[in-house]
């Protein structure tokens, strides 16, 4: 992994205020994500013009009264058009076919992304349709911010405060592309991070897509006693009380890592079983994992799904 090159810092005492990075973004789905992202883009002044694409016409109320967008449309193709940037905020199984229906329409120079928390298949398929040279470029993003809220309801304009945004460019990729996407990152307060998609998969089964499903065992095994349930259970399955729908869609499309990553936890469970039965090794297990917890610090402001 590797950080892209940091933006210039402030003159000393004074703050960095974002200006206008792009003429207009286009934003396809504006849920939890697409809404906070559009927010964040209108509250700092970061583009121009905001456009929504969203499958109903009562999407676009919605998202223009949480003043996310400024204007939507339902029909993907007339919302990409004339955008300097467009982020695919849709759930992870459409991204690529929405990638193939607007992909016509994207004018030259056009920065496309997506924000789906899986990218091997994502991104080898969206590379696929572009041409290389001076047509759109593709960077595949996926912000580690979220909550378990659902739609623009549930959006906040500082979401991304705070947590990590990774890009996973690829050989094709090039570096004004990802300084682009950087650079977006940082103004809206994240720090952006790089690295390969298969690496990506990797990285992500274990510290988000496995602590879901280790939150959705949890409730399965507290059963009956979960109405007595204290601060501790509800904090480790919060992120169980998530969309369903989005969570099976990124279990199919990330299958082997998440396996591979069920297993490593399954053993970590056998070695905590033995060092209980024997009481030898327990203290220093515990003391481990506490340390370990302790170097990751606080939850940032926009933590949840990630």
């Amino acid at each position: 992994m590797r950080s892209p090159s940091p933006s210039v810092a402030a003159p000393e005492g004074r703050a960095l205020v974002p200006t206008q990075m792009f003429d207009r973004v286009t934003i396809v789905g504006v849920g939890l994500i697409g809404g906070s992202l559009g927010m964040a883009l209108r509250a700092r002044g970061l583009a121009r013009e905001v456009v929504g694409v969203t499958r109903a016409e009562t999407s676009i109320v919605s998202a223009r009264a949480a003043r996310a967008i400024d204007r939507g449309t339902v029909d993907p193709a007339a919302g990409v058009a004339g955008a300097d940037l467009v982020v695919l905020a849709v759930p992870p199984e459409q991204v690529v076919p929405m990638a193939r229906r607007v992909a016509p329409h994207l004018q030259p120079g056009a920065l496309l992304t997506d924000v789906a928390s899986v990218k091997a298949e994502i991104v080898g398929s969206i590379e696929a349709l572009l041409k290389p040279g001076g047509g759109p470029a593709f960077v595949g993003g996926h912000p580690m911010a979220g909550n378990e809220g659902q739609g623009v309801a549930a959006a906040s304009p500082d979401l991304f405060e705070g947590t990590v945004y990774l890009m996973t460019p690829t050989s094709r990729t090039s570096r004004g592309s990802v300084e682009r996407l950087a650079g977006l990152a940082r103004a809206l307060g994240a720090i952006p991070l790089e690295a390969e998609p298969a690496e990506h998969d990797r990285m992500v089964a274990l510290v988000s897509h496995l602590p879901y499903l280790v939150a959705a065992a949890l409730m399965g095994a507290a059963g009956a006693a979960g109405p007595a349930a204290g601060p501790s259970l509800l904090g480790a399955t919060r992120v169980a009380g998530s969309p369903v729908a989005m969570w099976a869609q990124i279990c199919r499309l990330n299958r082997e890592p998440i396996q591979e990553a069920l297993r490593a936890f399954r053993k970590e469970l056998e070695r905590l079983e033995a060092a209980i039965t024997d009481g030898d090794r327990l203290d220093a297990l515990l003391e481990a994992a506490r340390r370990a917890r302790l170097r990751l610090g606080a939850p940032s402001k926009g933590s949840g799904k990630g």
